[in-house]
């Protein structure tokens, strides 16, 4: 993103309200690229989840079946503190 501001409107702003533009364009643009820059990582974040899930639960499902307690664990704690799995269920002897 360059320095530049464009602003249409549907007539011709008052030569207060362009002043004022014009004064605030450093911090009007600061803000325009917050603004991206979080939506860009909120993107990526829901990407991953959606991603994450499912793969946890299968290694989970795997680390399960071949009885690998470590790995269990730290796919149970994915799940549960970092994704937030909605669908996850403590085991029956936790």
């Amino acid at each position: 993103m360059n320095d530049r501001l464009r602003i249409k409107a549907p007539r011709a702003l008052p030569v207060e309200l362009m002043t004022e533009l014009k004064e605030a364009k450093a911090e009007v643009l600061t803000e325009l690229r917050r603004e991206l820059k979080d939506q860009a990582e909120c993107w990526l974040l829901e990407e991953w989840y959606r991603i994450s899930l499912p793969e946890w639960r299968r290694i989970l499902n795997k680390s399960i079946e071949g009885q690998d307690k470590k790995r269990e664990e730290y796919a149970r704690w994915m799940l549960k503190e970092i994704l937030d799995d909605p669908e996850y269920e403590e085991k029956a002897n936790d």
